[in-house]
């Protein structure tokens, strides 16, 4: 039972985090002294908007896997 509390408490703290770090990649606030965390933020949120374009690998993968 405490086993199954804390592995509950700590995926709710990753998701607040993941949450936490594309909300200020969208809005922008707080990122002026990181630029690569600027850059990496900014793609996240270009992904999520459907404005991305998938990384070389993952398009790889997907023609080894015979998906596209």
């Amino acid at each position: 039972m405490i086993a199954i509390a804390v592995a509950s408490l700590l995926l709710l703290a990753l998701i607040t985090g993941i949450v936490g770090l594309v909300v200020v990649g969208l809005e922008g606030r707080g990122i002026d002294g990181h630029p690569r965390l600027r850059t990496r933020l900014a793609q996240a949120a270009r992904h999520l908007n459907g404005d991305g374009t998938p990384p070389p690998a993952f398009l790889r993968l997907l023609r080894r896997l015979h998906v596209v």
